[in-house]
């Protein structure tokens, strides 16, 4: 039976090559995210082996704990002391704004160099290595991009540490609570590549430098030991520990040999890039599972239109075996060949996408190194191969469930209800009237706790699936009654190509289910994106009633006030007086701003309530009726409950008066032109910090946040969109091969048709329009679907944090799948109905061989 396997395919490889193409992208799709993942892993192993490449041993912190630099200063002379200890080198990180003259603002990764030498892993290639306390090595590549060289001078923000003694009391502080120090570029060096690092510029100080000015702020990354010459690595190590446990970090740090370090380091840097394997798996599940409909769908028709072949061989004395084994090798042969050239085409995608990114985002990925383990391409092979086998099942059954004398009569493939269909319908029905309740019940409930979010995702789940369960009794219905009202203008080609989707339920039903699954989770993710943004950016406008807020310990003047208002974009500009709240009233504390009624009414977002003289304006759930607020000194005011700002509360000038707030504690308001895009937010947050001169960290407010995470939101959609679109794809090659199929299958049909007068282009349209239709009610059916989840997903997600549901379907975009939908519909029928076109009314009469 192998044999009549591999001559079936070769006779009609045309009717499989659709299939193998399904396959293809399925079994691709896996292949390409485990390539990457790999590589992923591989290259942060690279990156932290050549970090850790000087050291002898390696202290690193515990897991989920963040060690400071200043923590780590009283460990560190204990450790040098340690027999068998060369030196010790603290390698810490901290992320900063700096500013200088040939660039406004830059964010920089700082680290402090190793006191010796040795322990070095840069190569300064122009100038030295840092020796005063405000010498700055820049990588290369930072320097070419800022335009910076030996002599420039770079300023950083920097907290200020105290060095006295830790007494409340009796403070000595170096200076203010923040400050500015300018560096001096002394060399430039080569940095090599680190993930931790991406998209930012990197500098290195002094260990004295970094420990004076940064290291309060970042956390520290390890601790490099380099060893006595003879020294034993394993004794050292104990004894590192033992003086380690002694320290008031007993705990914190763990000292591992260079080769465990790496591993670690590689798996906790791992920890995003597992999330997102996981999520493409996950995508690329989801095509799996439409290409088994399509295959399923596709077999179902082949071996329908193999009946009497297989009767024949029956009649030579087949075994039911044997004729599944055939039907089942087809599968197997096709899905190892489509799976062969996805693998390869994944691998080739893999290797592209990388030197895309590289090329792009050279900072971001330039420790990304591709490497193609065997393991990603038999497993991508196997997935094809196996979910190619397991959609022939049910077709290999269809072959063998009637008798040879049965599948030599001449009628079509029997669509009678069967036990096991009834039981499908009843668990189908079961699923989407459980689903149904418990999406309602989510809605319903989510206020009482969160659990209900996981129900609402597990009733769109339980919908979906029983929709795919009940399609034969849920589609047709729709397809026929959508193709009775809109093609009947089309005449008799319109009606013939409603009459030929209702011909054969269960083949409709599975070629529009596969689309339907792609559509439904586009139109998902894209309702629910933007709904949720619209939503959250709602909320986000009541909590905190301002567009940009920049608090300031100095007086603003007339001209920097005039500056802000000459920003484009801006629309108001006041300056406020800053008050503090006290008492636990949540993290963070709401800030408090002094301003005028009138002020107030230019400044904050629409809807937002203004303050009352004499009053504290607090949110309507705020329970006290009054509230302790400080200035010079301190009172208890009483407040005024209205609207929903809990982020930010607002008071009258009279009150700063009263309590003596202080003249240089102020902060600028701004309010943001309502048009304003995401990229002009973030530019008049740069302008504003440049204005002010401040860092852009310290320009805040509710533009700034909306437009950060509708700037995540964004990309999320572009890139689930992109990876959801080889799903849809998929299932427009299952649409193609319906109506292929059917053209094969009616071709007695079809020639009778043009014996009685059809005409050619008429046979085009009819082919298209049965296409089109069953494109376009797939779709507007996952569009409706999808809709419909993505608002329940936005009210579960957004409940806690707006009171209102801000529904954002967009209208261009629905109808842009829907046209993509026709569109594919109409280019898949192209092929069938050429070749419908081009069989005459007498030689589609003849009897098939």
């Amino acid at each position: 039976m192998i044999a009549v396997a591999l001559a079936e395919i070769r006779i009609h490889w045309g009717r499989f090559l659709a299939v193998g193409l399904g396959i293809a992208l399925a079994a691709g799709f896996v292949v390409s995210t485990l390539i990457l993942s790999s590589s992923l892993q591989a290259s942060l192993k690279e990156s932290v082996g050549h970090t850790f490449s000087k050291s002898d041993l390696v202290i690193v912190p515990s897991q989920d704990v963040f060690v400071d630099g200043q923590e780590v200063s009283p460990l560190k002379k204990p450790l040098e002391q340690t027999d068998g200890v060369s030196t010790v080198a603290v390698h810490a990180r901290t992320t900063t704004i700096g500013r200088g003259q040939s660039f406004s603002e830059s964010t920089f990764a700082l680290t402090p160099a190793p006191a010796d030498p040795g322990l070095d892993t840069f190569s300064i290639t122009d100038g030295t290595r840092p020796d005063s306390i405000t010498d700055l090595v820049l990588d290369k590549a930072t320097a070419t991009d800022l335009g910076v060289s030996i002599g420039d001078e770079i300023r950083f923000s920097v907290d200020s540490v105290s060095v006295g003694p830790d007494d409340d009391s009796m403070p000595i502080y170096r200076g203010p609570s923040q400050s500015d120090t300018i560096f001096t570029v002394v060399g430039l060096a080569s940095m090599g590549s680190s993930p931790a690092t991406a998209g930012m510029h990197r500098g290195m100080t002094t260990s004295a430098s970094y420990q004076e000015y940064f290291a309060a702020q970042g956390n520290v990354v390890a601790l490099q030991v380099a060893l006595d010459e003879g020294a034993d690595p394993a004794a050292v190590r104990t004894r590192l520990q033992a003086a380690i446990d002694d320290s008031t970090l007993q705990g914190s740090l763990e000292a591992m040999t260079v080769g465990d370090a790496i591993d670690v380091k590689a798996q906790r840097l791992s920890g995003g890039n597992e999330v997102i394997t996981w999520l493409l798996l996950a995508f690329a599940g989801i095509s799996v599972i439409v290409a088994i409909l399509v295959v399923s769908n596709t077999f179902s028709v082949i071996v329908a239109g193999r009946r009497r072949e297989l009767a024949l061989l029956r009649c030579l004395g087949a075994s039911r075996l044997q004729l599944y084994g055939s039907v089942v090798t087809d599968g197997a042969l096709v899905g190892l060949l489509g799976s062969i050239v996805g693998a390869a085409v994944g691998a080739g995608f893999s290797f592209g996408l990388a030197a895309g990114a590289k090329q792009i985002w050279p900072n971001e990925f330039d420790y990304l190194s591709l490497s193609v383990p065997a393991s990603a391409l038999l497993i991508g092979i196997a997935v094809g191969v196996l979910l190619t086998v397991f959609a022939t099942i049910r077709p290999a059954r269809s072959a063998i469930a009637v008798t040879p004398l049965e599948a030599l009569q001449p009628v079509d493939e029997s669509l009678s209800a069967s036990r096991h269909g009834r039981l499908r319908h009843i668990f189908g029905w079961s699923s989407i009237g459980l689903g149904v309740v418990l999406l309602l019940a989510s809605v319903c409930l989510i206020e009482r706790s969160q659990v209900w979010i996981l129900g609402g995702a597990l009733g769109g789940a339980l919908l979906v699936f029983g929709l795919i369960l009940c399609s034969v009794m849920i589609i047709p219905p729709i397809v026929g009654a959508i193709g009775e009202l809109i093609f009947r203008p089309f005449g008799i080609p319109g009606r013939l190509a409603t009459l030929n989707t209702l011909r054969n339920p269960r083949r409709t039903a599975a070629t529009a289910t596969a689309l339907i699954i792609g559509v439904t989770l586009v139109a998902t993710i894209l309702v629910g994106g933007m709904s949720t943004k619209a939503t959250l950016g709602f909320g986000l406008d009541q909590r905190y009633p301002v567009d940009i807020a920049v608090p300031l310990d100095t007086a603003v003047d007339r001209d920097e006030a005039a500056g802000l208002r000459d920003i484009a974009g801006v629309e108001a500009v006041v300056v406020a007086h800053r008050a503090q709240v006290l008492g636990e009233l949540g993290d963070p504390s709401p800030e408090l701003y002094g301003i005028d009624p009138d002020s107030a009414r230019t400044v904050l977002s629409e809807g937002a309530e203004v303050p009352v003289p004499g009053k504290v304006l607090v949110p309507d759930d705020f329970a006290p009726d009054s509230i302790r607020i400080k200035g010079l000194t301190e009172a208890t005011v009483p407040v005024e409950k209205s609207g929903d700002s809990s982020l930010v509360f607002f008071t009258t000038p009279d009150v700063g008066n009263d309590l003596g707030v202080s003249a240089t504690s102020t902060a600028v308001l701004v309010k943001v032109d309502p048009n304003a895009s995401v990229a002009d937010i973030f530019r008049i947050q740069q302008d504003v910090a440049e204005e002010l001169d401040v860092t852009s960290d310290d320009v805040g407010g509710s533009a700034v946040t909306r437009g950060q995470y509708s700037e995540i939101i964004d990309v999320f959609l572009i890139v689930a969109v992109a990876l959801l679109f080889i799903a849809v794809l998929i299932a427009l090659l299952g649409v193609s091969n319906t109506v292929s199929l059917s053209v094969i299958e009616r071709r007695r049909e079809n020639s009778l048709l043009r014996a009685l007068g059809l005409s050619i282009s008429q046979l085009r349209s009819l082919l298209a329009l049965e296409a089109t239709l069953i494109s376009s009610v797939a779709a507007v059916i996952g569009l409706l679907l999808g809709g419909a989840l993505g608002i329940v997903g936005t009210r579960l997600i957004s409940h806690d944090y707006s009171h209102r549901l801000i529904v954002d379907w967009s209208l261009p975009a629905t109808l842009g799948i829907l046209l993509v939908a026709i569109l594919a519909g109409l280019l898949s029928a192209l092929a069938p109905a050429r070749r419908a076109a081009q069989l005459s009314p007498v030689e589609g009469h003849k009897q098939e061989n």
